[in-house]
């Protein structure tokens, strides 16, 4: 299925090509993919997700199907940050380059193929947005599948009072808030009874 996600993606730039006649190099820009790389990375490592982003990829497009819940959740932030970050990066790198574009405007006839050159770390940002869009749904799907459906223990929680917070009064009055919050408790389970 994953499968399909990239080719919908490949069909895009082949649909625009025959549309625009326009090179496939001229959504190429190394520069750019460079600098998406080299502020993807360091965020994702510094934050600590890169390793749960490879765990992630592998869950979804490899063949291993057990994962504990706090697995399936790590890779779900990791894959979510990641997307958040790309789309980041590249607004952030694109409004670098049109600054540094705006200064040097001496030549009008570069100002079009240099807006679509800063442009196209955008495009890149929302390519890998889309890639990782599936396995971000396939990681929440299998986090749903994972939480059990449990209707006996909802009809026995609907009868049990809601327990109500108890604020601490800090270190000095500490004892007691927790004299009053037994007393309370006591006749809670009295009333109840």
């Amino acid at each position: 299925m994953y499968l399909l996600s990239v080719s919908a993606v490949i069909l895009c730039f082949i649909v625009i090509q025959f549309v625009n006649p326009i090179s496939i190099f001229g959504f190429v820009d190394v520069i750019s993919m460079a600098l998406l790389v080299i502020l993807v990375v360091p965020i994702m490592l510094s934050a600590g997700l890169l390793k749960d982003l490879n765990n992630a990829i592998r869950l979804v497009l490899g063949k291993r199907k057990e994962a504990a819940m706090l697995e399936l959740k790590r890779a779900k932030l990791a894959v979510d940050m990641m997307i958040k970050i790309s789309i980041y990066s590249s607004i952030f790198v694109t409004l670098m380059e049109l600054v540094v574009l705006l200064h040097n405007m001496s030549d009008p006839s570069y100002l079009g193929p240099m807006i679509s050159m800063s442009l196209l770390i955008m495009l890149y940002a929302m390519v890998v947005s889309l890639l990782f869009m599936p396995i971000r749904g396939k990681l929440e799907q299998r986090i749903l599948e994972y939480i059990p459906s449990c209707p006996e223990k909802d009809e026995e929680l609907q009868g049990v009072p809601e327990r109500k917070e108890v604020k601490w009064r800090g270190t000095e009055g500490e004892e007691a808030g927790q004299k009053e919050a037994q007393q309370k408790e006591v006749q809670q389970k009295e009333s109840i009874s």
